[in-house]
């Protein structure tokens, strides 16, 4: 952060990969609607921890949606997180042993290298190309794929 920190100083663009704060962007306030429902919340004392797998009629929504598209998907497949770094571990303790691979897009999210180094793994690279919208580059993908590829980040650069 801090070499990042003095380039920008230096009048270098730095792009922030660190920060999944939209408040830190002008531009994207929390939307009213959001606001009144959390306040209402406060004011019934509805503020404590919730399900571990989430809400029921959450999961049951999300469960009937993905039906809908042809999934076979019962509530009871639906493991709702906090965010996509909570998502992030779950998955990645889920299907990662010693010496597998994740190929994640690069620059990307600090978490796409520190947990698969937790399960014994190790994060690969694939090249995302700025000059073309960020898009990815599949046959940097396809060459950088082998036996020990368990997983393989997609995102896009704003979520």
């Amino acid at each position: 952060v801090i070499p990042a920190i003095e380039l920008e100083g230096q009048g270098h663009e730095i792009i922030r990969l660190n920060i999944g704060d939209p408040l830190a962007y002008e531009g994207l306030p929390t939307p009213e609607h959001m606001v009144s429902a959390f306040k209402a919340a406060l004011d019934r004392q509805d503020n404590g921890y919730g399900p571990s797998y989430g809400i029921p009629e959450l999961r049951s929504a999300i469960a009937s949606t993905e039906s809908a598209k042809g999934w076979n998907c019962s509530p009871d497949d639906v493991y709702v997180t906090h965010g996509v770094t909570e998502a992030l571990q779950v998955i990645f303790a889920a299907f990662l042993e010693e010496g597998d691979t994740v190929l994640a897009p690069g620059p990307h999210y600090p978490p796409y290298v520190a947990y698969p180094q937790m399960y014994g793994g190790s994060t690969v690279e694939y090249r995302l190309d700025p000059e073309d919208g960020w898009r990815i580059d599949l046959e940097d993908i396809r060459s950088k794929m082998d036996d020990t590829v368990r997983l393989l980040v997609l995102i896009n650069p704003n979520n």
